[in-house]
């Protein structure tokens, strides 16, 4: 029989990450649909899905999304993804603007495209 403390720390194991998040060093941004005006900068990154800050709506799964960095375009089609979560930032003091962090799940990543995010993180991240 199961002692508490080792349900807890079941549990614990359970809730872990699957894959590690690298905070991003450069300036990476990711951005959604068709227009690349609206790029967001993204604060970490793995290999399931990533977060950025947006003052603006939360994502819509209706396009998808893709990564800028080094002034172009890291993805050549875009990642399908599905919006993990929200929270709300403290306010920047050079801003009266409240802004959001919000978090993806990547859905579907094509070997291409694993290999593509690999090399986006090696590049643009600190461990």
């Amino acid at each position: 029989m199961n002692t508490f403390t080792e349900l807890i720390d079941k549990m614990f194991t359970l809730k872990q990450r699957k894959n590690r998040r690298f905070k991003v060093q450069d300036r990476v941004f990711v951005v959604f649909g068709p227009l690349l005006h609206k790029a967001k900068p993204i604060i970490d990154i793995s290999m399931s899905g990533l977060s950025y800050v947006d003052g603006e709506n939360r994502p819509t799964r209706s396009y998808g999304l893709n990564i800028l960095a080094d002034d172009s375009l890291y993805f050549d089609d875009k990642i399908s993804f599905s919006p993990v979560w929200k929270s709300e930032t403290e306010d920047l003091p050079d801003s009266s603007d409240k802004e959001n962090r919000y978090a993806v799940k990547f859905k579907r990543l094509t070997l291409g495209q694993k290999s593509k995010l690999k090399n986006l993180i090696r590049a643009h991240t600190t461990s």
